[in-house]
Formats: C-alpha cells, structure tokens, sequence
C-alpha cells in the first residue's frame, strides 16, 4: 500500500469494516476527486456504487456546451475509477450538469442511469435523485446539487446530501458511515478558479 492509500484509508471510518453491504454514495465529483474517489472505492469495496448527478461537476454543460469533449473524457475517466472495486452495480442519477447520452454511451451492463429511483436493499427503501425536491418517500434519501438541504441522520427519513461528505450505508443494517471529500472539492465545484474569485 503506497503512502496515499495510507492517507485515504485513515479517513475511512473504523464502523465501514463491519458492514456487510457496502453502499458508496458520492455527488457533484469535480475532476480533482476522481483519484481519491478511486482509492476509497479500492480500499472499502462498496457492492453498489450510487452517484447523485453532475458527473463532471468542474465543467458546467448546462451553462456552456464548448466542454463536451473533455466532459465525455473525464466521464469515461470516473467509470474507469469507479470500477476498480468491481461493484455490484453503478447507479448514476442525471444532473443539471450532465450528458445523458455521453453517460449511456460508457456504460456496461451493471451500470444504469435514472432520473429519481426507489431502489430495495434488503429491509430498506432508498430513494435517489439529483435534487431533495425531486426525492420521494423512502426510509433513506440520498441527494446533492445543492447545501438548502442539510443532512438528517438520527430520524426517519435519513437524508443524505452527498456535497456535505462521501456515505457509506450499511444496506442490511442501515448504520452510516461518512468522510470527507479532498480539501478543495468546493472551490472546483464552484468553479472559483476560472472565475477568479
């Protein structure tokens, strides 16, 4: 193991080793996260990976069509990162910032895009979307694309923003494990180092 797993796998929380099914839940990846996203994924091993939208969250495709190429790039890219812990299945949940078509188009067969999902893990109902609004009942909510809402993990539903950290859910016991993305995930998901500020 090379001195950077070490650091990433200090970070994962000690409870994640005692899940039986692992869930990674990640939201709005700018591009500098993908190496660290694919240590973490290396290291825990998650059984299902589910991403809540904006893929490429440094490049805004909603606002300027121009970065098509480099978006579908590093999107193949994350896909390559994400499979290194052989997963079960990706979920991806389409953002504002993202290409529908460009996604499918780097699919395999475990792999699935969606709009907002019930899905079923065991005893368990989670629903999954890109926005809260778009959220519909369900014992767990997993969400990014913005901070209006915050996370609630000790009543019914749990809410999970994923800007505020990377989760991990235990999907038989429904225990929650969270940690944080790298340093400067912010600033490049709000692209204050092209816009100066």
């Amino acid at each position: 193991m090379n001195i950077f797993d070490l650091m990433v796998k200090r970070k994962i929380p000690k409870e994640v080793a005692s899940f039986e099914f692992k869930i990674l839940h990640i939201t709005d990846t700018p591009d500098i996260t993908f190496n660290y996203i694919k240590r973490i994924a290396r290291l825990i091993k998650p059984d299902i990976i589910i991403h809540t939208g904006d893929l490429v969250d440094n490049i805004k495709l909603e606002l300027s069509r121009s970065e098509i190429d480099m978006y579908e790039k590093r999107v193949k890219e994350l896909l390559k990162d994400l499979r290194v812990a052989n997963p079960q299945e990706i979920i991806i949940c389409l953002g504002n910032h993202d290409d529908e078509t460009i996604i499918k188009k780097h699919l395999l067969d475990n792999e699935s895009v969606v709009d907002t999902e019930v899905l079923h893990y065991f005893d368990h109902t989670v629903c999954v979307s890109h926005k809260y609004q778009d959220c519909v009942e369900a014992d767990i909510l997993m969400f990014g694309h913005s901070y209006d809402n915050p996370n609630q993990l000790d009543k019914s539903p749990i809410c999970l923003n994923g800007l505020d950290a990377i989760y991990i859910l235990d999907g038989i016991t429904g225990k929650v494990a969270s940690m944080p993305y790298p340093k400067d995930t912010d600033y490049f998901r709000q692209k204050k180092f092209k816009l100066g500020f």
